[in-house]
């Protein structure tokens, strides 16, 4: 069985899906200690003149330094909502499929308030999921009996208690990774470095490393091919 672990990102990139993919279980990392001005909160969209910009989600950090990625409060006193939605609206309101997902994306953050990061996070991730007709099955990391280990140990055995066979790895994971230990435990590590495939946006130049927005709002049910065909 293959496996997938990665941290729950705020409307992610193209490359995250890819990996979700290609995996028979995809484990969401949630117990992991969050990073600020990371991907967990923020993610970058295109304008038409080919400037980027980060969308964010306003979080409590006063006095947490250690919170995981689960335990991470929005706030929810910043009027967080309509500034994003204006600024996705301003980038994309003139692409092929805007009307098409938007309105269901709006919806999606006005129907109820969220209170903790992990919650809007994964209503996003299985918005998505839905659009794209990802059906892989997914597992929270909290949910798992895997002690106090950590880093490539951690890894470890988040694929020993779910009797993977091969670990699917970003190039990233070389740096942390004590593959030795993989091979003793009979897991193949699968290296992947996902490069993110062209496809016309709305600026002229091709920008990548965009939010998942980018592309659905401009290639609608076509985006699960345009994934699946990396540079």
């Amino acid at each position: 069985m293959k496996i997938a672990i990665h941290q729950p990102e705020f409307l992610p990139w193209l490359g995250f899906f890819y990996k979700m993919i290609l995996a028979d279980l995809y484990v969401v990392f949630d117990h992991v200690q969050f990073k600020k001005r990371y991907f967990e909160n923020r993610n970058k969209i295109v304008f038409q003149s080919g400037d980027t910009s980060w969308i964010n989600v306003p979080v409590k950090t006063k006095g947490k330094y250690t919170q995981s990625i689960n335990e991470v409060e929005i706030d929810n006193d910043q009027k967080w909502k309509s500034k994003m939605l204006t600024k996705i609206q301003h980038c994309y309101r003139s692409a092929p499929y805007f009307e098409e997902y938007y309105h269901d994306f709006v919806s999606l953050l006005d129907d109820r308030e969220y209170d903790k990061l992990i919650d809007l996070n994964m209503e996003i991730i299985n918005f998505i999921r839905k659009k794209l007709d990802i059906t892989v099955p997914m597992l929270f990391s909290s949910s798992m009996d895997v002690g106090s280990s950590e880093g490539s140990d951690l890894i470890l055995k988040i694929c020993l208690v779910n009797n993977a066979n091969t670990y699917l790895c970003g190039a990233s994971g070389k740096d942390y990774l004590n593959v030795e230990n993989f091979d003793k435990n009979g897991i193949v590590i699968e290296w992947l470095d996902y490069q993110p495939p062209v496809y016309k946006q709305l600026c002229q130049q091709f920008t990548p490393y965009m939010s998942i927005l980018d592309l659905l709002f401009n290639y609608g049910s076509k985006s699960l091919g345009i994934i699946m065909k990396p540079t």
